[in-house]
C-alpha cells in the first residue's frame, strides 16, 4: 500500500521539523481526524513508525510513504 502525506516545514523549536498537513493512500482514504494534526516530526521514519503505531495501524514495512505531488 502507498501512503502520500504533505507536510509542512520550518516547525519546533529551530524550525527543523515539520509537521503532517494531509494524508491519503491509495484508496483515497484520507484517515481524517485519526492524526494528531499538531504533532512535529524530525524525519519521514519517525512519521512513517507513527502513523505504522497509530493511524494506519499495520507494520511500517507493509506500506510506503511519499509526499504528495501538489
Amino acid at each position: 500500500m502507498n501512503v502520500e502525506y504533505y507536510a509542512i516545514h520550518g516547525r519546533g523549536e529551530l524550525g527543523l521539523k515539520f509537521q503532517l498537513a494531509r494524508l491519503q493512500d491509495e484508496n483515497g482514504n484520507s484517515y481524517k481526524g485519526q492524526y494528531d494534526m499538531a504533532r512535529h516530526f524530525s524525519s519521514t521514519e519517525e512519521l512513517k513508525q507513527y502513523l505504522a503505531d497509530t493511524v494506519i495501524k499495520k507494520p511500517a514495512s507493509e506500506f510506503t510513504l511519499s509526499p504528495m505531488d501538489i
